[in-house]
């Protein structure tokens, strides 16, 4: 296969997101990703661009953003994703499990996971003593990559509210046992997190360079929530709102990625006519297939990719080509979709698989 990289193509983020609202029928395939793994950056840069890749940090580094815009308007992208948000002095950590990494020539070595025990916060104590103020909005990350996007491409933000304090504040068990012995407590803690996430939201959001907030929570696993639906709605969801409010107030959209089962609740139908996202983001074959939610809930609401990460890891290029070209005859018809993978493009998922992704857009083009 050819390079995938396109020859500095002109981005046009506000055309793409009238098609995403149904508002104006696309005269080609849009793509969407909520991420690529470094890895994956890293291969492009110096296979296709011929650079040396220069590894993100937390401090603002404006090299790191020129390549990454440079890296996502060749692909093809009409935006650039931002992840990175805050200032925080002394950062505790729960500890993280780690091992080899198996995903092939773009391995990182080792692959690493949150712990599944206890967060940070353990008490109303702890709670009281954990550094709140220490945790501020850092804009220069959004600021360093606005100065390089061309003319017609936006930056889209994202952060976490449910994961984080999952992982890090409370922990699993800690989340799940708290639940039951101070439910006061974890309403506490999403409160004090939630509002840090959309004091950043609230920054970011007049930026003109800013065109959707991304919003990226895991509320569920293969077959079910994590928690209850009603601790969702009473704790989780009203944050969401608030999100996807600010966002509208200032003509900005309000996109959405979830892995996991949140049909059988009915969470999926609170998230689109309650909370009101404008688009829906992260499928997976076993739970409901991307075409089977367009036919369900495609003439409410956006959606964004549904390219399963498994046979995007597996299949072989015929195969693949042919899984693509069926979910495209099945989600481009009637707009308000674009085309991208189920989750993420992972380090694990060989190179030339996610070119056969971009290529089949620009084919069906």
């Amino acid at each position: 296969m050819n390079s995938p990289l396109l020859d500095k193509p002109a981005p046009d983020f506000d055309t793409f997101v009238r098609v995403l609202k149904g508002e104006q029928e696309p005269d080609h395939v849009y793509i969407a990703e909520h991420t690529l793994d470094a890895e994956i950056l890293q291969a492009i840069a110096e296979r296709y661009l011929g650079e040396r890749y220069i590894p993100f940090t937390n401090e603002p580094n404006e090299a790191y953003y020129q390549q990454l815009t440079t890296i996502f308007q060749r692909l093809g992208y009409d935006y650039v994703p931002v992840a990175i948000w805050h200032d925080w002095d002394n950062h505790p950590s729960t500890g993280w499990t780690s091992t080899g990494d198996t995903a092939g020539d773009l391995s990182r070595g080792e692959r690493a996971w949150a712990n599944e025990g206890r967060g940070l916060i353990t008490s109303w104590e702890t709670f009281e003593q954990f550094p709140w103020n220490q945790v501020r909005v850092n804009l220069g990350h959004c600021e360093l990559a606005a100065r390089h996007l061309p003319d017609g491409m936006k930056l889209v933000v994202a952060t976490g509210l449910f994961e984080h304090v999952l992982e890090v504040l409370l922990g699993y068990e800690g989340l799940f046992y708290m639940l039951y012995d101070e439910p006061e407590l974890v309403a506490a803690v999403f409160a004090r997190w939630g509002q840090k996430v959309y004091d950043y939201y609230e920054s970011v959001i007049e930026m003109d360079a800013v065109g959707a907030i991304f919003h990226s929570d895991d509320l569920a696993f293969r077959t079910s929530t994590l928690v209850s639906p009603q601790i969702l709605r009473e704790q989780i969801l009203p944050w969401f709102k608030k999100y996807a409010a600010l966002a509208h107030e200032h003509g900005k959209s309000y996109w959405y990625h979830c892995c996991g089962n949140i049909y059988d609740s009915g969470i999926i139908d609170d998230l689109i006519d309650d909370v009101k996202i404008d688009a829906f983001h992260s499928f997976q074959d076993v739970i409901l297939p991307v075409g089977e939610f367009k036919r369900r809930y495609g003439n409410r609401v956006a959606t964004l990719g549904g390219v399963d990460i498994d046979p995007l890891a597996r299949l072989d290029e015929p195969e693949l080509r042919r899984y693509i070209r069926s979910i495209l005859d099945q989600c481009v018809p009637g707009g308000r979709y674009a085309l991208g993978t189920g989750n993420s493009v992972t380090n694990y998922v060989p190179l030339e698989n996610y070119f056969v992704l971009l290529d089949e857009a620009r084919r069906w083009s």
